[in-house]
């Protein structure tokens, strides 16, 4: 079961530090950032102008904590209340009909859509999972062999998880 934890930690981190890489990577994305937020936000250009700094503070200090060992537990807490706000923020978009892109990884031009939602509320039980798992385990040691089957795996989940909306789209 560790081996599960430290996948479910290790598959945030990837998606998270995508996500960051994708807002952060030039001065026009992290504008369409802004703009994604404010649209979440119900057009609220000033207080996108606050949250989505705040946004992008959050994800940086949930990576290091699912990194550190020790704050392993509060990354994931942490994780957990981060993606059921992306999916409460992102639903009620959808059921207002925004048609704006979600610019959650960046480039993406797909509009906010039930998708959106499910990713998110996917990544929050994979986090409750690794919490529940954690809390039932005892401490973790891993053999180099665990660790070479759950990288791949970890790595295929991100790569799936960033990507949906062309893996959705190359299956219509």
């Amino acid at each position: 079961m560790s081996y599960v934890v430290l996948a479910c930690r290790y598959v945030l981190v990837g998606v998270l530090l995508v996500s960051l890489v994708g807002k952060l990577r030039g001065r026009t994305a992290y504008a369409e950032f802004v703009a994604a937020t404010a649209t979440l936000l119900g057009d609220r250009d000033r207080m996108a102008k606050v949250l989505a700094p705040l946004t992008i503070m959050s994800e940086v200090a949930i990576v290091c904590a699912l990194v550190i060992e020790p704050a392993r537990r509060l990354g994931l807490v942490s994780a957990v209340v981060l993606m059921a706000c992306f999916a409460v923020a992102l639903g009620r978009a959808v059921r207002l009909g925004s048609a704006r892109s979600c610019r959650c990884f960046g480039a993406s031009t797909t509009p906010m859509g039930i998708r959106h939602v499910v990713r998110n509320l996917v990544l929050a039980a994979a986090a409750v999972v690794g919490l529940a798992l954690d809390l039932a385990v005892g401490p973790h040691r891993y053999e180099l062999a665990g660790l070479a089957v759950i990288v791949p795996v970890v790595a295929a989940c991100v790569v799936l998880t960033v990507r949906l909306d062309d893996l959705i789209d190359v299956l219509r």
